[in-house]
């Protein structure tokens, strides 16, 4: 792994990297250019700046942070649950499944983890409510040693995977090889457990030759080698015509921390089931009966009928693009033939006017939208109320209707919403989730700094929530590379940019989830307001807001270079001048800020000479840790 990067090479990166409507006549390019920039200049509007300076005010940093109730403490990061299976991504998709109507859809994100973050990676923390293990191939002591860490941390643990554990209580002869239970939660502690497991040798022993007789049974075993950190309570159950269970409780839990099955896991997971429910339940895991929402048709509108009218290669009524296929029709033909129900292959659009009854959203207001952008990306909007994601919208447009650059993909809800390095996203409703796309000549300036287009969007999106707060000192700030945080503690949002490469020029991907007025999983803008602001902050502007003002600093780069954008990205950032360490090298460094490319420009401790630059592929900054490693 190339982790430091001389700052002098050259660096090549793969990126995931209410007014008047119904207006005819579409204004030339040039007119969409010049308003972006008059839009941030007080000649060209007054009354923009004269309304923003008359809500402006200083306001003492204790005071933000005061409009929810003082009895609710937000999270840091949403609640995690964290499922391996051994690279069996079959199993991880059904497991995952199975979970969807089983955890709240708001709180709680599901992340498949691998053999290496299972063993390298901090996963260990407050917000993971529970590990399940669906598999026991390839965990060694060192993983093992990580698990049996959680463990002792009142971490919860739910193995459904058969194989080698219950199902050794009951198939197995040797009943010493049952006491392997205790390595599975304790790692290769074998002598300093010795008495500990002739103890539950001696209780398994007793309570399996039950088990013929009995359809039923209900007994417990308390450790007695606390001092070597076997503080632990087992409780053995069976209910009549169920998979027998085992409880391992740390002495002080209020629930299991780690249960035990001698069920399959397809047992366990059968949608008929409630066996995966209990467990979880058993563990102290927030369960509930879950209904994903329906895919929803998408509306495709523009600030000015006629853009729509002009697309070139707009091809109405049949199936075009990726995964989901879209489909196009007209108001007009959808009332005579109607729309075919959106699944996650097919996402049906209905093409509306902006005078019309179709071109009103109940969620979503086009007026408060149109009349915040000023750029010329945007000036379409494709709106789908609940969506799989914006990302894959956004590819399937483009592979449509390659000439539609002016489009943003906007979803008020999304349930497959996807993260940096494929991690799930959760998005309810209240975020602001949108996906637009725009090319730019290998010729550029920017060309040559593909990674810094993150960064400006993340300057653009800090600077639209403060402008739109009306608080200059509002507490939204980035943490590097990608996401958006109150102060130091809180994530409220990140982003995600792709690029591909075709012919003379790249084409470019953004997309972004912030949380606006919702009020799960972390908190959100308006939690961020004092108690006496004014306004409150809207997803409909502040995308708008947000567009507007990424299209005027990738210009300003453009123009005149990193060192006005990169002093700007500086006043936003949580880490100038921040110490830490660079855990695959075990080197300490000083954190001096961007370079021009947006990689994480450092100055070595031990050696001051010493300045080179980390870029963001594959590799993960744990702020509260102060360490930046590889990301597994």
């Amino acid at each position: 792994m190339n982790f430091p990067r001389v700052i002098s090479n050259a660096r090549h990166i793969a990126l995931l990297f209410t007014g008047d409507r119904g207006r005819s006549v579409s204004p030339s390019f040039e007119y969409y250019q010049n308003r972006s920039l008059r839009g941030f200049t007080s000649a060209a509007n007054p009354h923009r700046v004269a309304t923003r300076n008359s809500t402006v005010r200083q306001v003492p940093l204790y005071q933000f942070l005061t409009s929810r109730s003082s009895s609710f403490k937000a999270m840091c990061k949403p609640n995690s649950v964290l499922v391996y299976t051994g690279g069996n991504d079959s199993l991880y998709s059904d497991i995952r499944h199975r979970l969807s109507f089983l955890l709240p859809p708001d709180e709680i994100t599901v992340f498949n983890v691998s053999i290496q973050a299972l063993k390298k990676q901090p996963w260990a923390e407050k917000s993971t409510v529970c590990v399940i293990l669906a598999s026991t191939n390839d965990l060694d002591d060192e993983a093992w040693e990580k698990i049996q860490a959680y463990f002792n941390q009142n971490g919860k643990i739910i193995f459904v995977c058969q194989n080698k554990l219950l199902a050794s209580i009951t198939g197995c002869d040797s009943s010493k090889a049952n006491a392997s239970i205790l390595r599975f939660a304790f790692g290769s502690q074998n002598n300093k457990l010795k008495d500990t497991n002739k103890e539950f040798v001696k209780f398994l022993e007793k309570n399996m030759k039950k088990l013929p007789k009995s359809t039923a049974i209900n007994e417990t075993f308390r450790s007695k080698d606390v001092s070597v950190g076997a503080n632990f309570t087992v409780v053995l159950k069976k209910e009549p015509d169920a998979p027998l269970f085992l409880y391992m409780q740390n002495n002080g839990s209020l629930h299991a921390s780690a249960l035990f099955s001698d069920a399959t896991t397809q047992q366990l997971i059968a949608p008929n089931s409630n066996l995966l429910k209990d467990s979880l339940r058993s563990v102290g895991v927030n369960v509930c009966d879950t209904t994903m929402p329906p895919l929803t048709k998408g509306i495709l509108i523009a600030e000015y009928d006629s853009i729509i009218e002009s697309i070139a290669g707009l091809r109405l009524g049949e199936e075009i693009g990726l995964q989901p296929r879209i489909l196009l029709r007209k108001s007009d033909v959808v009332e005579e033939l109607g729309l075919p129900e959106a699944t996650e292959k097919l996402l049906p659009i209905e093409v509306v006017n902006r005078d019309s009854d179709a071109g009103t959203s109940k969620n979503f207001d086009f007026n408060l939208y149109f009349e915040q952008i000023h750029s010329k990306i945007g000036q379409v909007v494709l709106l789908v109320d609940v969506a799989t994601t914006t990302m894959d919208i956004i590819e399937s447009v483009n592979a449509g209707i390659p000439s539609l650059e002016s489009v943003v993909v906007i979803a008020n809800r999304q349930i497959s919403g996807r993260g940096r390095g494929g991690n799930e996203f959760l998005c309810p409703r209240g975020m602001a989730m949108f996906n637009f796309s725009f090319s730019i000549s290998k010729k550029s300036r920017i060309a040559k700094h593909l990674p810094i287009l993150q960064h400006i969007f993340c300057v653009a999106l800090v600077e639209a929530a403060r402008n739109l707060s009306g608080y200059p000192e509002f507490p939204l700030h980035i943490k590097w590379p990608n996401d958006l945080y109150c102060e130091r503690s809180h994530k409220v949002g990140g982003m995600l940019l792709q690029c591909s490469t075709r012919d003379d020029s790249f084409r470019v991907s953004i997309g972004c989830g912030m949380n606006v007025s919702n009020d799960k999983p972390t908190m959100c803008l308006n939690d961020m307001l004092p108690k006496e602001a004014e306004t409150r902050i809207t997803k409909e502007q502040l995308i708008a807001e947000t567009i507007n003002k990424f299209t005027y600093y990738m210009k300003d780069y453009e123009d005149n270079g990193p060192e006005t954008f990169k002093k700007k990205y500086h006043e936003y950032w949580l880490h100038s001048q921040q110490e830490v360490l660079l855990s695959d090298f075990n080197e300490r460094v000083t954190i001096r800020g961007i370079d021009d490319d947006g990689y994480l420009q450092v100055r070595s401790k031990s050696n001051p000479d010493k300045i080179f630059s980390i870029g963001d592929d594959g590799n993960t900054f744990d702020m509260m840790k102060g360490l930046i490693r590889h990301k597994y």
